[in-house]
């Protein structure tokens, strides 16, 4: 990987965790090169691709700011399930409930191309009732780190948004009736139905995760707003 792409990579990574949120104002080039140990040259190679994909902005004299991502996009901005539940003044849980590698994490949409995946199923809980069944594959491939990581304590989901950039997101939002995990690990009943929230994330074309995250779907909701509401 060349230097750029390093830095852009690491930048993106703060704008995904919200290291850098929307409005963030970034350090002048000559700091952000001076931080990495490059020319203003790479720094500007760098911040060029994140401009044409509508992340940061540059504006004469006002300098480059992080853009908002709005929230009724199609994209959607992809949350810490703990922030959630605690935002609600709720008390947050989490099991670990599986993971394996290699033929015991199956592809069967057939997204990875056959690269080495993780499959891993955890729950979370608010005031100790199940709130959320996640179900992932991640691409070893593209985040070899993720093969030895240790899922026993923090989610997946949290430990991905602070660690691994992405560029593009593909979300499906569906009510179905749930499956014998869904109905195990939720403690629904089979005629009981779920909110199932399916999402890939990518970075320059290649995946990176899928998972498919269930919900009792009495007493959830989902809410979007613009950032202008009140």
């Amino acid at each position: 990987m060349h230097p750029y792409e390093e830095i852009r990579t690491e930048i993106l990574r703060r704008i995904n965790s919200q290291a850098w949120p929307a409005g963030f104002a970034l350090p002048h080039e000559e700091k952000l090169a001076e931080e990495f140990g490059v020319a203003r040259g790479t720094i500007r190679r760098a911040l060029s691709p994140l401009v044409d994909a509508g992340l940061i902005e540059r504006r004469r004299r006002a300098g480059t700011r992080v853009v908002g991502r709005k929230a009724h996009s199609s994209t959607l901005t992809i949350p810490v399930v703990r922030h959630e539940i605690e935002r609600g003044g709720h008390a947050y849980g989490y099991k670990l409930l599986r993971s394996s590698l290699g033929d015991d994490a199956r592809d069967d949409q057939g997204l990875f191309a056959g690269a080495p995946l993780r499959h891993i199923v955890s729950l979370h809980l608010s005031d100790g009732r199940p709130y959320q069944l996640e179900d992932r594959l991640v691409n070893l491939e593209a985040i070899p780190e993720a093969r030895d990581a240790d899922f026993s304590t923090v989610s997946p989901n949290e430990w991905l948004i602070a660690r691994v950039p992405y560029s593009s997101v593909r979300t499906i939002l569906r009510a179905e009736m749930p499956g014998t995990n869904d109905s195990k690990y939720l403690k629904l009943q089979r005629d009981e139905p779920v909110f199932v929230i399916e999402r890939q994330t990518r970075l320059d074309g290649n995946i990176l995760t899928l998972v498919r995250m269930a919900h009792p779907a009495h007493g959830f909701q989902m809410i979007t707003a613009t950032d202008d509401f009140q």
